[in-house]
């Protein structure tokens, strides 16, 4: 088990993964695969699909980290 600052800390290390992900995804990934000259318009399309799916998980990660952060500020035991 681990105590409370602990336990933030982990956890805002892993939404602030998250969130970096997610950024780089739709800023520079998502973007760049038109400018893949080598890829067919079908396998451009299949990874934006694949890629889209993990920014949107990213994103619901996120939400869930918020989620989870806030659980253990009102929880008043030390144990996570």
């Amino acid at each position: 088990m681990v105590d409370r600052q602990e336990a933030l800390a982990r956890l805002n290390k892993e939404k602030e993964y998250e969130d970096s992900l997610a950024d780089k995804l739709g800023s520079y990934f998502l973007i760049s695969l038109d400018s893949i000259q080598d890829l067919s318009d079908k396998e451009k399309k299949k990874l934006k699909e694949s890629l889209s799916i993990i920014q949107e998980d990213s994103t619901r990660h996120s939400y869930l980290f918020n989620q989870l952060v806030q659980l253990v500020f009102k929880d008043e035991s030390d144990n996570y």
